[in-house]
Formats: structure tokens, C-alpha cells, sequence
């Protein structure tokens, strides 16, 4: 089986917020972002026709299938919008390194360990080893490589680094939200 690519997250800057789910899919499919749902996945939903206008990738050699693909092994792009969670839940994969600390920038060296109780139910803030801050996991500076969310919309087969949300869509999500957005990346 192919391994996963990544994907690219995009979800409110106070993780917080939870927007509703229903306007943020109407939005996104009148722009183009989104297509149909796709058979079988109750969060998943086809690529748009403006996807490639709204996403800007880099590089010289990208390879995106924006096809919906008939087998299951075959990864594909497409947009997923989860149910929204009671509490910011964390997105981290290989790709996420210790974040910084708000105040002094020391690095967070066990976030790891910590976060285990990040998964289990309301988030217990990250006590900096530096200076002895204690903040909010999702105000430390993840450097766009992990972050956290009530409400995602998740573009998989993305790697880190390798796209970005145009202004276009970034404006549509906060005009829709009434909240500013941010996107980070994770690679599994």
C-alpha cells in the first residue's frame, strides 16, 4: 500500500472556536474547495473544481491526483470536515517537533508524554521547563508542523510544507467563521 502523503490543516487561530460545521461546507462548496460527499465517509468529500486555484502548491514537480479514487489503497486529494470536538484536540505526526514557549521560546522537550492527556478530554495547559509559564499547548509556536482544533477542514495527500491556502479561501473561512484561520501540517 502507497504511504500517506499528509495532509495540510486549517482551523481557527483560537482553537477555541468552534464554527458551524454545516456553514464552513456550504461555504466551501460554493467556492469550489469541496465537491460531493464521498461515498461512505460521513467527513470526506470529493476535491472541488477550484481546489487548484484555492490551494497554491510550490514547486516544480508536484504530483496531486485530484481524482476520487476507486481503491481504497490509493491515496487521493480530497477535503475532510470531522465532526467538531467538546475541546481543541490535537493533530501531530512524525513531522512535529517540540514547540516553543510563548514567553521565553525554550523548547517543550516531554511534550510528547504529555500529550496523551491532550486526547483523553479538556486540554491541561504545557508548563515551560525555561521559565515556568504556563499556557495553553495550542498557544505555544508549533512552527506549522502540529496544532489543535474543535472544527478541521483537512486536505489529505498534502506534504508538509508543499501547498498553501490562498487568501481567497483563508477570507472565506474567517467571512463564513467570524474567526481568523491558520493552517499547519501532518505527516503520519
Amino acid at each position: 500500500m502507497p504511504s500517506h502523503t499528509g495532509r495540510m490543516v486549517l482551523t481557527p487561530v483560537d482553537a477555541m472556536q468552534c464554527p458551524d460545521r454545516d456553514a464552513v461546507i456550504r461555504g466551501l462548496g460554493a467556492v469550489g474547495l469541496i465537491g460531493s460527499p464521498l461515498p461512505g465517509r460521513d467527513d470526506a468529500f470529493a476535491a472541488g473544481e477550484d481546489l487548484l486555484e484555492l490551494i497554491v502548491f510550490a514547486g516544480c514537480a508536484v504530483t496531486l491526483s485530484v481524482e476520487s479514487a476507486t481503491d481504497a489503497d490509493t491515496p487521493f486529494c480530497h477535503v475532510r470536515i470531522p465532526t467538531p470536538s467538546a475541546w481543541p484536540r490535537p493533530l501531530f505526526g512524525r513531522n512535529t517537533r517540540p514547540p516553543r514557549c510563548p514567553v521565553c521560546r525554550a523548547r517543550a522537550t516531554h511534550w510528547r508524554e504529555r500529550s496523551a492527556l491532550w486526547r483523553t478530554g479538556p486540554v491541561p495547559d504545557l508548563v515551560c521547563e525555561g521559565c515556568g509559564a504556563s499556557d495553553a499547548p495550542w498557544d505555544w509556536d508549533w512552527k506549522q508542523q502540529g496544532g489543535f482544533g474543535r472544527l478541521l477542514v483537512i486536505v489529505e495527500e498534502v506534504f508538509p510544507g508543499e501547498a498553501v491556502p490562498a487568501p481567497r479561501l483563508m477570507g472565506l473561512l474567517s467571512d463564513v467563521s467570524g474567526s481568523d484561520w491558520h493552517h499547519f501540517y501532518v505527516q503520519d
